[in-house]
Parts: C-alpha cells; structure tokens; sequence
C-alpha cells in the first residue's frame, strides 16, 4: 500500500475548504470518502470534494475500502467517534482538542491500543513554519538557557457566534472556559512542544462570563510561562526570553502562511527568513507516513492527553480560585 485512503468525517465549511482539499493533496493521503449523518449532505460534499464514497456513520465504513477517518466533528463527538472508528480497525486522526477530559483521551488511547491502529491528534501548528524555526533555534542553543516565555493564541468571537458554538463542555467548571478548548490548547501544544512539560499551573485569571483565560504556568524545566487564551481579542505572538537573547513572533498561527519570527542577541535583532507553508498538508503528509509504516506520530494520543490535562487544571485552577 503507497496511500492512506481517508474518510473524512463531517462537512462544515472549514472541513470541505480546508480538510479536504489538504487530504487530497499530501503524500500518501488519498481522500477516499465523506461521511455525514444526512446520507444526502454526505453524497453532496463527496462529490464536491472528488471522493469517491459516501457514508452516513462510521458504523457501515467497509474497510476494504477506506483505512482511516479525519474526525472534523463538535468537540463533544471526539471520543465516541474515535472509539468508534478505531473498534471498526481504522486508523483516526481527531481535530484538536482531543478530548473534553483526561478521562475521555484515557478510553480513546486504550481503544487504539486494542486495535493497533494510529490514534493522532491534529495539532497542525507543529508545522507552523515560526514553530518550526524556534524549534531549530532552540536546540542549537541560539538563547543560552531559556528563563521564561509568554504565548497569546486568541480569537475574537462574540457570543453565540459559530466559532465559539460546542467548543466547550456544555455543563460543569468547564463550560465557561471555551476559547481555552479552542484557540488554548495550540497555546500549550505549542509551548510544550518548544520547551517542554508543565509542571504546575500557579493561577489563572478568569472571565467566566466570556470565557478568556489568562494563565501563570511553570514548565518541568523552571521556566515560567504567561499564557493567554481569550475570545474577547485577536492573539498571535510569543516571546522567549534567554540569558542568551530571545525569540519573538507577532504570527506564529496561522493556516497557509508564513508568519514572522525575530531572533534578538547582543542587542542586534535578526529577521528569519520563512517560507510560506499550509500545515494541513504536511500534517497529512506525516500522519499518513506513521500510518502506512506503523511509526508514531510527532502529535500521539499521549501528547494530546497531556494537553487537555493541563487544560483540565486550569480550568480546576480557576474554578477553586473563584470559591
């Protein structure tokens, strides 16, 4: 087998615009499939997109002709559609994030070690070329031994609008924290993934009428990090801070971009060069390389749990705070 042939569950305009075409493109992906609950929207957006079956659940996906689903699904469906597709021995990559709760990924990963299929998680800003470059610079030690860091991935979304519609839970502390579940988790996949684990979240500022978050987190290495996550604003900078310069971008997300990263040591400030790039293709690209040779993804199951258990405490953080 040369190619990954995806099913691509669910047909919002961000999965037919986006998803879609991006599945259709990478290496070793072949959108193969859409599938819909309204058997008639499933047919439609198939042909829209050029693939070649249509389904109206998981459950009747022959395997003989589809290995694996792209969930693009309401947050609260993750789990239940990826156990699902894992029980059927497809393969799953779920949008981001991963779950509603740590207790949620925890059933997801034990489905997907049952089946021996990939369990990936669509943290597509791994390929944000800014992420991509501070990663790089980073190892080679261009800051010297890093102090601290500020991350702002943030949305403006006014209430009731689609974007902030089912992100969060619906009931319980969480429901007030959507734009943490949404715009947050890239924050912390991101920063992690730059610097390393959380070890402890220190406090969280709240407006639990709006959902903005505004967070004190110390990674397992000493540094402090000040994260914002906010759907009262638009958000899109980091700043590292080391005893040997620092790292700065005022775009590091983004879809088909390039963004901007600045390097500053010794008191002169140096511009990287970026090239422009679409995260969805390289992501696909790379999870359906895993997915062929049996390789885990650079986005696991495990490293999307370890996200939303930092979501989870601070959303516990805040909640305790505010008693």
């Amino acid at each position: 087998m040369s190619s990954i042939r995806w099913g691509l569950v669910g047909t919002s305009d961000f999965a037919l615009e986006w998803i879609a075409p991006a599945l259709a493109r990478a290496t070793g992906s072949t959108l193969a499939a859409v599938i819909s609950r309204d058997a008639a929207r499933a047919t439609a957006a198939a042909a829209r997109v050029g693939a070649t079956h249509a389904f109206s659940s998981i459950d009747p996906i022959d395997s003989n002709l589809i290995d694996g689903v792209v969930l693009v699904t309401p947050n609260s469906a993750h789990a239940a559609g990826a156990i699902a597709a894992l029980r059927r021995g497809l393969h799953v990559i779920v949008e981001k994030p991963m779950g509603h709760s740590v207790a949620e990924c925890e059933q997801m990963i034990v489905a997907a070690k049952a089946s021996g299929r990939m369990l990936a998680i669509a943290h597509c800003m791994e390929w944000a070329p800014p992420v991509a470059a501070a990663r790089e610079l980073l190892t080679r030690g261009a800051l010297g031994t890093v102090r601290s860091a500020r991350i702002g991935a943030s949305f403006l979304a006014e209430p009731g609008s689609l974007r902030r519609d089912g992100v969060a839970p619906a009931t319980g502390d969480a429901a007030a924290f959507g734009a943490l579940y949404d715009m947050g988790v890239h924050a912390i996949d991101t920063i992690t993934r730059l610097l390393g684990p959380v070890a402890r979240v220190h406090s969280v500022r709240t407006d639990s009428g709006d959902g903005d978050a505004i967070a004190e987190l110390e990674l397992a290495s000493g540094v402090s990090v000040h994260l914002s996550s906010r759907w009262s604003t638009d958000e899109n900078y980091f700043e590292i801070l080391g005893d040997g310069g620092a790292l700065r971008s005022s775009e590091w997300w983004g879809r088909d971009f390039a963004g901007h990263l600045e390097l500053e040591r010794n008191g002169v400030t140096e511009q990287i060069t970026l090239e422009r790039a679409n995260v969805y293709d390289a992501q696909f690209a790379h999870l359906s390389t895993c997915a062929l040779s049996g390789t885990t993804p650079v986005t696991s199951a495990q490293r999307g749990a370890e996200n939303i258990r930092v979501v989870q405490e601070m959303v516990d953080a805040a909640s305790s705070q505010s008693r």
